[in-house]
């Protein structure tokens, strides 16, 4: 996926982000508070990833599962290092190698699994052994991350199991006084959660998908890598990574996908239709939202959750998503719009 270059000076002009804002969020953060940040992705809920007390406010505030893990945002690869034990992984030399390739698409929406470090508290990696690190595209979070001086367990900014948000307003909106403080750094350009890449077995795999696709990370690491379980699977065992719920990113309001529509079908009155390509709803609307008229995955990224929070507040009893072809970035939004539209 190509980005375009952004300097920290121009973003904190163009939002109004000034450095005292970072220094701010930054001592917020020591005295174990919460601060919600934009990343590339979406908006993360912050805290210390090395203090309990800390990490049970994410927990509190989003009405988390305890087995539910956490990322860490960290500033540098020297940090993944640091906050990781590499060193036990199942061939240390081998999972160094990997990292060193991944290493040019950091910064950037790819979260990696790793044997956990003795800093990072265990509720962070919900009691277990592993846990996932990426280094954040946005200048904002690499701002703060290098103001703090610390990794920084940041989920999205929003109700467990509600829509990720993408902009400081949906982070207002979702969670309101329970987080300390917001730095406002625009609408997300990515819009969904990062690509997770397990590197704890000989073969990698791909627990959640993002913007960084299969096949980018066979090419980089250049060995097999395993795709993830498809939306509709069992996850057995402990979780490994967050995004993997069967029920997630759910609006209040009902989400059926267009392909399990019947012709014919009777559906509600108050019915919304989310469209990013040429499909055409065959029957009545009360609000139609195009995000793609080609069917742009890129765009439709960016805008499907900002676009599901706004139909939601359309007081209506049903909203029919269109669908893509699962493939590459396609392979997130179906993920996503699949887990949404679980009953």
């Amino acid at each position: 996926m190509a980005y375009s270059p952004m300097t920290y000076e121009a973003l904190t002009m163009a939002q109004n982000v000034e450095q005292d804002d970072i220094t701010k969020a930054a001592v917020i953060l020591a005295e174990g508070k919460l601060v919600a940040f934009p990343t590339e992705t979406v908006y993360g809920l912050g805290a210390d990833a090395r203090k309990e007390s800390a990490v049970a406010k994410i927990y509190q505030a989003k009405g988390r599962p305890s087995n539910n893990p956490l990322i860490v945002h960290v500033a540098t690869v020297d940090e993944i290092y640091r906050y990781a034990d590499v060193e036990s992984s199942w061939n240390p030399a081998v999972v160094k190698e990997w990292i060193t390739k991944l290493t040019p698409l950091w910064p950037g929406p790819l979260s990696i699994i790793l044997p956990r470090g003795v800093e990072i508290a265990d509720s962070v990696c919900a009691g277990g052994p592993s846990v996932a690190l990426r280094i954040p595209r946005h200048p904002i979070a690499l701002a703060l991350l290098r103001a703090f001086k610390g990794p920084i367990a940041a989920p999205s900014a929003n109700p467990s199991m509600y829509v990720s948000p993408t902009t400081a307003q949906h982070v207002r909106d979702s969670l309101g006084e329970s987080v300390d403080f917001i730095l406002d750094g625009g609408a997300c350009e990515v819009g969904l959660e990062s690509t997770v890449l397990s590197l704890l077995a000989p073969t990698p795999q791909v627990l959640r998908p993002g913007a960084i696709s299969l096949d980018t990370l066979r090419h980089t690491l250049g060995c097999p890598v395993e795709g993830p379980l498809s939306s509709g699977e069992a996850q057995t065992g402990e979780l490994l990574s967050p995004g993997l719920l069967a029920k997630h990113y759910s609006p209040r309001t009902k989400v059926r996908l267009r392909t399990t529509i019947s012709q014919g079908e009777r559906l509600p009155e108050k019915t919304g239709a989310l469209i990013f390509s040429d499909w055409k709803p065959n029957f009545p609307t009360t609000v139609t939202t195009v995000l793609s008229k080609c069917g742009d995955v890129e765009a439709i990224a960016a805008r499907l959750f900002g676009a599901l929070r706004e139909l939601d507040q359309a007081d209506l009893d049903l909203i029919v998503v269109d669908t893509c072809e699962p493939i590459g970035l396609g392979e997130a939004i179906m993920d996503r719009l699949i887990r949404a539209s679980r009953q």
